[in-house]
């Protein structure tokens, strides 16, 4: 059974949305279950009690915290919800898909492109993401590739750094540092360390049939869709580290660094 929540704070489209999902859900003879709320804020209150979600309809004109902030609160978080725009405001599509939406519609939203839309949202629920297995002192680890920032070499060792809460422990719990930011803007992520102890080179190759990473300097990895910001002498993560580019490294980073958003 998928589990659809709908947030949006008009009481009309919040029941008109109800009825296409319902009438979606019917065609499809997939069981679902709808969960209706009026905002961002009531949403984050109670999820705790509901089912995780399946999908998100996203309202984005909301009082107080917009569906942008939402959805990007819930990626930061390591959230795979499936994640639809339905709105009025036709300026946010870029901010939409940075946060890897399914799509951006516009209201009044067309029945049969809704439609389609649920179709693609209700494939991705089915796909696995892809993983990472870490061997770790205490145990071995399962990290979700999105969810890594970078790789930090560490002698013979690797410290994969990870949005926090996002690997999963098969024993016992690593020892982890959260990062602190020193940086004068907030940085979007916050980062724990996972010592690994297999060496960052063999990482990178395991990496490499994924694509997204790319090694800016012999002790570093980074995944490039937690780059913010490229000098010539350091790359700006997510996080708000800073750390070192190579000078040999610079040319090759920032033609992977488009390829990537080109994609």
């Amino acid at each position: 059974m998928l589990h659809v929540i709908i947030c949006d704070d008009e009481a009309a489209s919040l029941s008109f949305l109800e009825t296409l999902v319902r009438e979606w859900a019917a065609g499809r003879k997939c069981g679902i279950a709808v969960t209706p709320c009026k905002s961002a804020e009531q949403f984050l209150f109670n999820r705790e009690d509901w089912e995780e979600a399946d999908i998100m309809l996203l309202d984005i004109d909301m009082p107080g915290m917009n569906g942008i902030s939402l959805a990007r609160r819930l990626r930061q978080e390591g959230k795979r919800v499936q994640i639809i725009f339905a709105t009025g405001l036709a300026d946010y599509v870029l901010e939409g898909y940075d946060v890897e939406a399914v799509s951006y519609l516009i209201k009044p939203v067309e029945r049969e492109k809704f439609f389609a839309c649920l179709d693609r949202a209700k494939e991705r629920c089915g796909q696995e993401e892809p993983v990472l297995l870490l061997d770790l002192a205490g145990g071995t680890a399962r990290v979700r590739l999105a969810q890594i920032c970078y790789l930090e070499s560490d002698a013979h060792d690797t410290q994969v750094h990870c949005v926090r809460s996002a690997y999963s422990m098969e024993e016992e719990p690593p020892q982890t540092k959260r990062q602190t930011v020193q940086e004068t803007e907030v940085a979007a992520v916050t980062t724990e360390a996972v010592r690994c102890r297999t060496g960052i080179r063999e990482l990178e190759e395991r990496l490499a049939r994924y694509g997204g990473f790319f090694r800016i300097h012999r002790s570093y990895v980074v995944n490039l869709a937690y780059v913010s910001r490229i000098t010539r002498k350091d790359v700006l993560m997510d996080s708000g580290e800073t750390l070192p580019v190579s000078r040999n490294r610079w040319e090759a980073l920032n033609r992977a660094y488009l390829n990537y958003y080109k994609k």
